[in-house]
């Protein structure tokens, strides 16, 4: 029986939807419902299989107890009453969530931790299928391209969160970044031979005990095989 994957609407231009982007790409792994603040929320979690809690706004300073910076923008109260009523009932019943770019900060606040409220260098423009940022994997030689289209990320890791992959951290930045990994070059046959350790951009996050996985880049955009992959384990 294929799965029920409940997904975040938002409201744009008079409408409440979801892009083109989330419903197709997360269409591969079940039947997608979008969820809305007239939705009927108390029982939903026993009506979806999995917790799709998107990209959007930034997430509101009040959650890590922080003061807003010159930088911080706008807030989507609609997905911050969704994130309220949500994600504890699927944590609690220990059913997957999927975070994506404000989906994977708004997960970390919810485990404890703290977001830089502004970086500089991972905005890629207009073209959100191109990829041009590499990312490597923890303990892996592993090293693929996202899109990074943020402009806040990870600063102190939730409680019981692990980081599964990462991308280089713009040196220009005056975000005191807290994450610093071993980062490799590898030469014209695909082999390390380099690794130094650098400031980096968190981008992939697992819990260590719960189903629950993030992306702060955006898969839905360029149909991530690794995203894809990883997302269809927590279905199992």
């Amino acid at each position: 029986m294929k799965k029920v994957i409940g997904v975040y609407a938002d409201t744009f231009n008079g409408k409440v939807g979801q892009t083109f982007a989330y419903m197709q790409f997360l269409s591969q792994f079940g039947y997608v419902r979008m969820i809305s603040t007239t939705d009927r929320l108390d029982n939903i979690v026993n009506e979806i299989d999995m917790l799709i809690v998107p990209g959007g706004a930034d997430v509101y300073v009040d959650n890590y107890n922080a003061v807003p910076g010159v930088m911080d923008t706008r807030v989507n109260q609609h997905y911050e009453y969704l994130d309220k009523v949500l994600i504890p009932q699927f944590v609690d019943a220990g059913k997957p969530i999927v975070g994506i770019c404000r989906g994977l900060q708004r997960l970390n606040v919810f485990f404890g931790g703290t977001l830089h409220q502004h970086i500089v260098g991972h905005q890629q423009g207009e073209d959100r299928t191109r990829t041009k940022q590499d990312l490597q994997l923890v303990n892996s030689d592993i090293i693929f391209q996202v899109n990074s289209m943020h402009h806040q990320s990870i600063d102190i890791l939730g409680e019981g969160l692990e980081i599964l992959g990462y991308t280089n951290a713009y040196q220009g930045c005056y975000a005191p970044y807290n994450h610093v990994e071993p980062w490799k070059t590898f030469n014209a046959k695909g082999l390390p031979i380099t690794t130094e350790r650098v400031p980096v951009v968190i981008e992939i996050i697992k819990h260590a005990t719960l189903p629950i996985l993030a992306f702060q880049y955006h898969p839905e955009e360029f149909n991530c095989a690794y995203a894809v992959n990883e997302i269809k384990k927590l279905l199992k």
